[in-house]
């Protein structure tokens, strides 16, 4: 099986991070802004993932949290 096909619990962190950082980039790409990767980028990222959810009729509270419990599982070592 090849890694784009695992389950994103099963990819190791330090792809997990590179992930984000393409995301980030894409974000701050599509924004027009060119400044390093900061507060700020991460801030207008997550505004953009509201927009988006609420566009997609997904309830953003709740994907964060659950998004929150997976990564104090993933820091704690309980992640499968």
């Amino acid at each position: 099986m090849s890694s784009n096909s695992l389950p994103e619990t099963s990819r190791p962190n330090a792809h997990r991070i590179g992930t984000a950082r393409s995301a980030l980039n894409a974000a701050m790409w599509a924004r027009g802004e060119d400044f390093p990767i900061s507060d700020e980028a991460v801030i207008n990222l997550l505004a953009d993932l509201r927009h988006f959810c609420i566009a997609r009729h997904i309830n953003f509270t709740d994907c964060n949290r659950i998004a929150e419990g997976r990564f104090n599982a993933e820091i704690d070592g309980d992640a499968p």
